[in-house]
């Protein structure tokens, strides 16, 4: 066997070592069906909205403010309370409440009583689940696993993401295109009660919780006090969220920009999947590029702003899929890297709470680029403005990049 087939081989095995944990391959199978789901669900409501506003991108930017925005006001709440009660029951419960949610949508879509606010309600409904949802289950990844293989679990959850980003933008084009919004509601619904019940099978083994007996702004306090005294987390989350902020929030942006700059706005679905096949590959290779290093994140961080510009420029499906997918995989290359170092260095009594500062970076912050990014673009254009969202993007990931190198980070 050559040597590059011996490093290939011990790179797979490396990838895939969590699977070796029954409780972590129920995890798994029970996230994938969830997130097949959501992905379905979210490009169905964008759909909707599409329909109701006439593809306005300032009423697109409000959807993802709704459904997006609980993460930032809730988040740091949900990491407490993932500290102080059982992980597990916590998160089947907001499987549980989003199956019921979606269903309530299916129903509404296929009496066409869904209009834009009641949309925009349920979204922000589903979206206060979601903010109880990731904290209970960032934790409950580290708790089934050894540590030595925390890299790999996460690695392979960020894939199963992005895999599913494929998946659920490809089930739901000709869904969307037939306008069977309600079907497409149903389907989350029967994906999240299933998730909640391979949850149910999980064995989560005793963890250390948290003791302190303070309210729960002194425990919010305690939790971003640990942050700061584990080095580099406030930069990784820093980082987080400019990505999430000036990068991520263009996602919001893509019916307008399918219908402006390549003419039909039905392609949105399609540049939404080959963000996830850049995805894939990206969370591949920093599950196989051995302990993450913070300076190797900001650096993507700048060439994901680089190829943002560069998908901006765009004028036809094509050219815009493949800059979308490059787009994909300097993102989750950058996310996956920055969770795994937060995983590894925090006290897993302090977990929840950390782990919800990145659930806070990562979606709680992004509703508010979408938001200002919607505005923007219908003053000046969508491709403008994701162009300097783009260089956003490559002004920080450069800026953080030369403060890391002159530190020896």
């Amino acid at each position: 066997m050559s040597g590059f087939a011996r490093t290939a081989r011990a790179s797979t095995v490396k990838l895939f070592r969590a699977f070796r944990y029954r409780d972590y391959r129920l995890f798994f199978y029970s996230f994938v069906a969830n997130q097949v789901g959501f992905w379905l669900a979210n490009l169905a409501m964008q759909g909707v909205m599409v329909g109701l506003t006439d593809n306005d991108p300032s009423w697109v930017g409000r959807l993802f403010f709704t459904l997006f925005s609980p993460a930032l006001f809730f988040a740091p709440i949900a990491g407490v309370v993932a500290d102080r009660v059982d992980r597990k029951r916590m998160l089947i419960l907001c499987y549980l409440l989003v199956a019921v949610i979606s269903s309530v949508m299916s129903v509404m879509a296929a009496t066409e009583t869904l209009g834009r606010f009641s949309l925009m309600g349920l979204a922000f409904a589903c979206g206060v689940a979601f903010s109880f949802s990731g904290p209970a289950s960032n934790a409950i990844a580290a708790n089934i696993i050894e540590t030595e293989d925390l890299a790999s679990a996460i690695s392979l959850q960020s894939t199963a993401n992005n895999l599913t980003r494929v998946i659920g933008p490809a089930v739901a084009a000709p869904l969307i295109a037939g306008g069977r919004y309600a079907t497409s509601f149903a389907i989350f619904a029967v994906a999240s009660a299933s998730a909640a019940l391979l949850v149910g099978f999980i064995r989560v083994p005793d963890y250390h919780r948290d003791p302190e007996v303070a309210g729960i702004w002194e425990r919010l306090r305690s939790g971003l006090q640990h942050a700061r005294e584990r080095p580099p987390a406030v930069l990784a989350l820093t980082t987080a969220a400019v990505l999430s902020v000036f990068g991520v929030a263009h996602t919001a942006l893509l019916p307008s920009f399918a219908e402006q700059a390549l003419g039909d706005a039905s392609g949105y679905p399609w540049i939404f999947a080959s963000t996830g096949v850049g995805a894939i590959l990206g969370a591949v290779i920093t599950g196989v590029e051995g302990r993450p290093k913070l300076r190797r994140s900001t650096l993507r961080l700048f060439l994901y702003g680089a190829a943002l510009i560069g998908f901006a420029q765009t004028t036809n499906l094509a050219a815009a899929l493949v800059a979308q997918a490059t787009v994909g995989f300097f993102y989750f290359s950058v996310m996956t890297s920055i969770q795994t170092l937060l995983q590894e260095i925090v006290d897993d009594g302090k977990r929840g709470r950390v782990m919800s500062l990145f659930f806070v970076a990562w979606g709680g912050v992004f509703p508010l680029g979408a938001l200002m990014l919607g505005e923007l673009a219908n003053r000046i254009g969508v491709a403008p403005a994701i162009t300097i969202s783009g260089g956003i993007c490559l002004l920080f990931g450069l800026l953080f990049t030369v403060r890391l190198r002159s530190r020896g980070g």
